[in-house]
């Protein structure tokens, strides 16, 4: 059974990487101090604004800051700046044996799918499909924010999943199921079948997502894997 992180309380130290793609720190440091004004602390890796063509530094240099924040006993959560591409290069200067030493929890989507499912499946580390640092805005929704809270800083279980305000949930299937969750980002899920690091999807739930991507797109891909 995959280990759950510690939960996120007021004054716990949030630990910032760039795993990805590479984030502008005009971009990043305003939402760093929303951290700050919410009762946290954070802190930052070496490599939070690398740059290195279209990535933010080697895999090697990305896997060696979210390492060292998997070391650091005082951060309780790990937070990616971005998503972007690119963050499969990281996986194999993971070390899984530590990860699952040390559960911390680690949000994100977009191409931070890559790193939640192979965390899970290797690491035995429940993640979050959730926020990355962009997403603390002033502007962001408050269905956002109490999603992500009610996800990383309460003990209810089940947790209840709610749609956005008029926003219908459809179903097409009738009936219940109980499972472990697992999926991401469409693309990003679909891009790591048959690699070394796919994920175990037998006897799963599994919950796809993307956006700005044209129906037909996303069709052929469910058709091609």
């Amino acid at each position: 059974m995959a280990n759950k992180p510690p939960l996120l309380q007021a004054g716990d130290t949030i630990g910032i990487v760039t795993l990805g793609s590479p984030i502008d720190p005009a971009a990043a440091n305003p939402r760093i101090e929303i951290l700050r004004e919410l009762g946290f602390n954070v802190i930052l890796e070496d490599y939070v604004y690398a740059r290195d063509g279209f990535l933010a530094g080697s895999g090697e240099e990305r896997a060696f800051d979210f390492m060292r924040m998997i070391a650091e006993d005082e951060v309780k959560m790990i937070l990616p700046s971005r998503g972007g591409v690119g963050v499969a290069g990281i996986l194999p200067y993971l070390d899984f044996q530590l990860i699952r030493n040390n559960p911390k929890i680690v949000t994100g989507y977009s191409d931070i799918t890559t790193l939640l499912n192979a965390l899970y499946q290797f690491g035995d580390l429940v993640t979050f499909q959730s926020f990355m640092l962009v997403d603390f805005s002033l502007t962001a929704p408050a269905y956002n924010f109490d999603q992500f809270y009610s996800a990383v800083s309460t003990l209810e279980s089940p947790r209840q999943i709610e749609n956005p305000p008029d926003i219908p949930l459809v179903s097409r299937v009738l009936g219940n199921v109980t499972a472990p969750i697992v999926g991401g980002t469409l693309t990003s899920f679909v891009g790591m079948l048959g690699t070394p690091f796919e994920i175990d999807t037998a006897g799963k739930i599994i919950v796809l997502e993307d956006t700005h991507e044209p129906i037909e797109y996303s069709v052929s891909i469910f058709k091609t894997s």
